[in-house]
């Protein structure tokens, strides 16, 4: 494959962060020493080679100084498919903007087909001016760079250790001002001129270049792929098929027991509303209102998770309270459920008070509507299976008019978008996949409900999801807090959505769908453990990372579990498939999530150093420094207590040794089949 890749030595000098000095080639002077380099190219099966580079002070002391490979990308274009995962996909190339966090959209997204928009994130230039991009490689879900070029119907990767020796890895992408040509450096240590700092690009970088006496040296190997490839999808599968290369051996299996009953413990204790009759997803702070939102973190989801989980008591007494609050009096007029309750009402969005919203509308997040939807009615099959009471006619009632109303906006926008008008329904910002979950609710209600027209439209916006957004191999709108970014969110979302389909018709098309999906999610995966600062909080814990998911493109950690939801897809996916790497997908993100709880014998402390209570899980896994917290969490609980829940509801023995019996997975298909 004649995928123009040119490798050369390549060793720079800093003042602080800033590179005022190159060495390309085998020798020369830089930085007060005298270095000797070499770069040797191995062959080890047609289309795949071994870099291996070295570099070593032969005389004198170099100061400030690091070293690695420059590889210059000829006949590059706008065009190319730039892939890092976990961060960049396409190149990030969108319509950008400085905003502060959360960021808020302007009148003019207010369209049905307004353009991607994101915030200042890393990201290759969509117009003029300088056009790079700077990343440690804790920053990557897999340290690795790759494009795929639609013109010759090629691909490359460039496969990268995390670390050389005691140094994290730098990746620096840059295209000239034509775009014709691009320049990828890959350095130990890493030196960010720039750091990507919550929303700014630009940030002051505290990275700094090291010193190397007589003697020392810096190396390390790269595996480089160039091959054959008819459409994006092919990039992903590849990268697929190499995240055994950088996975370490797996860890001892994880107690999720005492994980369980600690945050339903947590639950009880700190989250339940006895004024409002409901369970609270988070606590009120100096950006958001917000101590009960609909979907996307929680809400009827985690009362679904505590039933099935087996839940009982004034557990279970207070999941029906919820649940009967939620489906009646939590539905607004337009038949869509209320954004959140705040201030004894039920309210729209939730990151958004309505008076202060630029385009002075009160809106909803799309995914909020599957995600309730489908848990709710998840949530009556598993009160059935138990055989009580049945469940009331109005809640019923209520998850109906919910799913006929999406059935309504589709036929009527031929799109759910990201954000849709609180009371009429109306799509007001749109070109999204947001809605990823509602196929698989859709699905769920046909089950429930039938006559055909659920899944008709289940079956019309997962093929516009795939059009729009699997084929082209990037999705936006899950998070509510991170305008369009490309996001895991809505990327897990449509596996979830396409096994449904598959299960609902069993339409062989749908379970391929759903293997290029995950495959694509499988990209914001962790595939190795960070090595944290020895004294920041998950160093001292020994927290490992494979398997953590990063968030998206513009919140810059890694979290535990799926925002929200078990992994049931992967699973499912893997026994219709015969492929143990979904399912072994799914118990690696599972893993995660019992390192992560808070617990009286090993507690986690905030920055701030409060102590997180017993049963907390906070959302931040912080393999890179984006909020200045490297390794460290916030003083908060968060959605993933709703991911941990639902793992030992939903998964099976397999997959959680400590708790899950191989009949409660059984019992659990059976009821969502």
């Amino acid at each position: 494959m004649n995928t123009p890749l040119r490798p050369e030595i390549c060793i720079r000098h800093y003042a602080q962060a800033r590179c005022v000095g190159e060495l390309r080639g085998s020798r020369g002077d830089l930085g007060g020493g005298r270095w000797e380099a070499g770069l040797s190219v191995h062959g080890v099966r047609a289309g795949v080679e071994e870099w291996a580079i070295e570099a070593r002070v032969a005389e004198g002391t170099a100061i400030a100084c690091a070293a690695g490979v420059c590889v210059t990308i000829a006949h590059w274009s706008r065009e190319q498919f730039l892939l890092l995962p976990g961060v960049i996909y396409a190149g990030n190339r969108f319509e950008s903007r400085k905003v502060g966090y959360p960021p808020k959209g302007q009148v003019e997204d207010c369209r049905l087909d307004v353009a991607t928009h994101i915030a200042d994130i890393p990201r290759l230039e969509i117009g003029e001016g300088d056009s790079r991009i700077q990343l440690l490689a804790g920053a990557l879900a897999v340290p690795a760079v790759a494009a795929f070029d639609p013109v010759t119907r090629t691909a490359w990767i460039v496969l990268a250790p995390a670390n050389a020796g005691p140094f994290e890895l730098g990746f620096d992408f840059r295209e000239n001002d034509a775009r014709t040509v691009a320049e990828l450096r890959i350095t130990a240590p890493g030196v960010r001129e720039q750091r990507y700092r919550a929303m700014d690009t630009a940030a002051e970088s505290p990275d700094r270049a090291a010193d190397f006496a007589a003697g020392e040296a810096v190396g390390f190997r790269l595996e480089v792929h160039r091959f054959p490839c008819a459409e994006i999808q092919g990039l992903f599968d590849r990268l697929f098929e190499l995240r055994p290369a950088v996975a370490p051996e797996p860890g001892p299996p994880t107690d999720f027991r005492e994980g369980f009953a600690l945050v339903e413990g947590h639950y009880n204790r700190e989250f339940w509303w006895e004024e409002a009759g409901l369970y609270r997803t988070g606590f009120v702070s100096a950006w958001s209102n917000n101590p009960y939102q609909t979907g996307w973190c929680g809400g009827i989801i985690a009362e679904y998770a505590l039933l099935a989980g087996g839940a009982r008591g004034i557990t279970r007494e207070r999941c029906l309270r919820h649940l009967g609050h939620a489906l009646t009096a939590g539905i607004a007029p337009s038949g869509l459920f209320f954004g959140k309750y705040a201030d004894d009402a039920w309210r729209s969005d939730c990151f958004f008070d309505e008076g202060a919203m630029a385009w002075r509308q009160p809106l909803t997040l799309t995914r909020r509507q599957g995600d309730a939807l489908l848990y709710a009615l998840r949530a009556f099959a598993v009160l059935e299976q138990a055989g009580d009471d049945p469940v009331p006619t109005e809640w019923v009632a209520g998850a109906r008019r919910v799913a006929e109303t999406l059935v309504a906006i589709w036929d009527r926008f031929g799109q759910f978008g990201q954000w849709l008008h609180q009371f009429t329904g109306a799509v007001v910002v749109g070109n999204s996949a947001s809605g990823a979950i509602i196929p698989a609710a859709l699905c769920a209600a046909e089950r429930r409900f039938g006559g055909g027209e659920f899944l008709r439209v289940a079956l019309a916006a997962a093929g516009d999801y795939y059009e729009r957004f699997t084929r082209c191999g990037v999705t936006t709108g899950g998070p509510a807090d991170a305008l369009q970014c490309p996001d895991s969110e809505s990327s897990y979302a449509l596996v979830e959505s396409y096994v449904e389909l598959h299960e609902a018709t069993g339409d062989a098309l749908w379970l391929a769908r759903a293997g290029e999906a995950a495959r694509q999610f499988a990209t914001w995966v962790m595939a190795y453990d960070y090595r944290f600062p020895a004294d920041s909080l998950f160093g001292r814990l020994g927290i490992r990372t494979t398997g953590a998911v990063i968030a998206n493109a513009q919140n810059g950690h890694a979290a535990p579990g799926i925002c929200t939801h078990s992994g049931l897809g992967l699973v499912k996916l893997s026994r219709a498939t015969g492929d143990p790497r979904y399912a072994e997908l799914a118990q690696a993100i599972a893993g995660v999530l019992a390192q992560c709880i808070s617990t009286a014998a090993r507690p986690m402390v905030a920055k701030d150093g409060q102590v997180l209570p017993p049963g907390w899980i906070n959302e931040r896994i912080n393999t890179t420094d984006w909020d200045d917290n490297l390794g460290g969490v916030f003083h908060g609980p968060c959605w993933c207590e709703v991911s941990l829940l639902l793992s030992v509801a939903e998964l099976p023995e397999s997959l959680l040794p400590a708790d899950a019996t191989q009949a409660r997975l059984c019992a659990a298909l059976a009821i969502l089949q």
